[in-house]
């Protein structure tokens, strides 16, 4: 015991550590799935949900899960979904925290009062929101039933038409570079949609809405 003490200081004196006790425990994905608080619901009731919205908060989960930010560390995250879907929403969050794909915020829509526009300005990643379909206001957007959600919208903005939106993601409309946080054709972390059947507006033919997946 004595001999271990003596070697276990004179490591620590030569800014060594033992590999046993410098190594540190890699993050892990955490992810849960629930109704929606009562609390969280009442925010959504005076922006992201109102009567007359094609689902009910009772058909929809509210997701708290990891995901790696910007900065290269580890945060919480919470999104707002289509129940059916949540198992698989976070089985997908999963596989991006696994291939350290950056996410800079996700919050609920409602910190931005349910405004599509400052919430893509804000690079937020974003699911459930009652909506119409950007231009066809008597059209309900797949946000409206928690069945899309869109990924660092400013990084991966809508392009069509000569507009991009949000208007500050104009610098990330062509995808000839490969930068964190960007998704592009055949991606890994495109394909952690895709491959579970969801669409990517990446493949849009009409316009581009490289930040939207939908089921």
């Amino acid at each position: 015991m004595k001999r271990l003490i003596m070697q276990l200081c004179l490591g620590l004196s030569a800014g060594l550590l033992p590999i046993a006790l410098a190594r540190a425990d890699p993050p892990v994905f955490e992810g849960k799935q629930g109704k929606v608080p009562p609390a969280v619901a009442e925010r959504m009731r005076q922006s992201s949900w109102r009567p007359g919205c094609p689902v009910a908060l009772a058909d929809l989960a509210y997701l708290r899960l990891s995901h790696w930010g910007r900065d290269g560390a580890p945060h919480a995250g919470e999104l707002i979904v289509h129940r059916e879907l949540a198992a698989e929403v976070l089985e997908i969050f999963k596989t991006l925290f696994a291939q350290k794909f950056p996410i800079e915020k996700m919050r609920l829509i409602d910190e931005h009062g349910g405004d599509d526009d400052r919430s893509m300005a804000d690079n937020n990643t974003s699911g459930f929101n009652c909506r119409p379909v950007l231009g066809k206001p008597e059209v309900f957007s797949k946000h409206s039933y928690g069945r899309a959600i869109d990924i660092n919208p400013l990084w991966n903005p809508m392009v069509g038409g000569g507009t991009v939106m949000p208007p500050g993601g104009a610098g990330f409309a062509k995808r000839d570079r490969v930068l964190p946080g960007l998704l592009r054709k055949g991606d890994p972390a495109v394909r952690a949609f895709t491959g579970r059947g969801w669409t990517w507006g990446g493949d849009f033919t009409s316009m581009k809405d490289y930040q939207h997946f939908q089921k």
